[in-house]
């Protein structure tokens, strides 16, 4: 049961990475087409 909670987690965790990656890769490639650069 307590392995089942962590692989919860754990999946929960990746896939809020792996959105806020997807976010943050949209915005940019809207951004550029907008012709709006990103400060590195």
């Amino acid at each position: 049961m307590f392995i089942l909670a962590v692989a919860l987690c754990l999946l929960l965790f990746v896939a809020l990475a792996s959105a806020d990656l997807l976010v943050s890769n949209i915005n940019s490639d809207e951004l550029s087409n907008m012709g709006v650069e990103k400060k590195a």
